[in-house]
């Protein structure tokens, strides 16, 4: 059942920015990376890029990245709870800077799920000069731990639109809650709120996505996280999939260090481990950026190891952060609308 709440005024020709709230963000300690200090590994950071490109191969990789695992672990970081609660605040940064190309109209709707008891707030943004109703390929859009949906994307959308490097397609952000995208003891599970609801219901309701091939889905930190896992529960049903800074680990002792509640237990860790699984996403048009000096790139570059193929996008400088996201948002815009034509 879905209710209309508010619609937003139309807007033309002015700027849109996209807000996110992270709390995963809030959750990592500012100084901790998944390279040590002094390691070999953590030399090399700094130049490393994608594996192709760097002309090294995923054997040698995995080998290294299982001796920087031994030396996260005598370098003391194991053996302590690392006091990343003691960073708790307010994570409500936005993401980018200012663009030209705002989003054309934007409603936002209420969606009463069976697999989440509080009522999920999504919002729908079409491109400039499209108009509720009219048929059209859709991206999703995860948000960060604890965050809204993140509809300011949709700028980006419109601004590669306008610059003639994307074909128009729809936003659809949706609320992201706490629960990282996959069924918990609690009963929520709010990964099947997407994929058994929120998308069908585009589809039938606002004719996105629909007729094919013609959906994307892009997350940001825990959103990257259950954009990846949503992706491996249904490889066919998302032409394109974007992860930003996805909040991914190695093994649920390595969660424990940071937010602690992500998964209830080893087993379940197990069963949505998105790097473990990751061959489900063989096939699969991905994009993965992350920043070099984001707590997560070391995680992350064990994904980037373990796809079957190596995914669009990168690393570069940058943080866990507004101002790294912003920099890369153009850039995945592009590559959602090239997928989506």
């Amino acid at each position: 059942m879905v209710r209309h709440h508010r619609p937003l005024p139309h807007q033309s020709g002015g700027c849109a920015t996209l807000g996110l709230v992270d709390g995963t963000r809030e959750l990592m300690q500012h100084d901790l990376t998944v390279w040590p200090p002094g390691t070999e590994a953590a030399a090399h950071r700094e130049d490393s890029t994608r594996l192709p490109e760097a002309g090294v191969t995923r054997r040698g990789f995995l080998a290294v990245a299982g001796l920087t695992a031994a030396a996260l672990v005598v370098g003391g970081v194991a053996w302590r709870e690392a006091p990343w609660r003691d960073w708790l605040g307010a994570a409500e940064g936005r993401l980018g800077v200012d663009i030209p190309g705002a989003a054309g109209i934007t409603h936002e709707y209420t969606l009463h799920s069976r697999y989440v008891d509080e009522p999920v707030g999504y919002g729908i943004a079409w491109p400039p000069g499209s108009e509720p109703g009219e048929p059209l390929p859709v991206c999703f859009a995860l948000p960060g731990r604890g965050g809204g949906p993140p509809m300011g994307f949709a700028g980006y959308a419109a601004a590669a639109m306008r610059r003639g490097e994307s074909q128009p397609y729809a936003v659809v952000g949706v609320d992201g809650g706490v629960s990282y995208w996959h069924r918990r003891k609690t009963g929520e599970d709010r990964l099947s709120m997407l994929l058994r609801e929120l998308v069908p219901l585009c589809a039938r309701r606002f004719k996105l996505g629909g007729g094919g091939r013609k959906r994307a889905v892009i997350g940001w930190s825990m959103g990257g996280y259950g954009a990846l896992l949503a992706a491996e529960t249904e490889p066919r049903l998302f032409t394109a999939v974007v992860a930003v800074s996805p909040a991914v680990w190695t093994s649920y002792d390595a969660m424990m260090l940071g937010p602690r509640d992500a998964f209830d237990g080893a087993a379940d860790f197990a069963k949505h481990d998105v790097i473990a699984h990751a061959g489900r996403l063989a096939g699969v048009n991905l994009r993965v950026d992350c920043g070099k000096q984001d707590p997560f790139y070391g995680y992350v570059t064990y994904l980037d190891a373990a796809l079957p193929e190596p995914p669009s996008g990168g690393y570069s400088k940058g943080g866990h952060d507004q101002d790294y996201w912003g920099r890369v948002a153009p850039a995945e815009a592009e590559f959602i609308g090239r997928a989506l034509s």
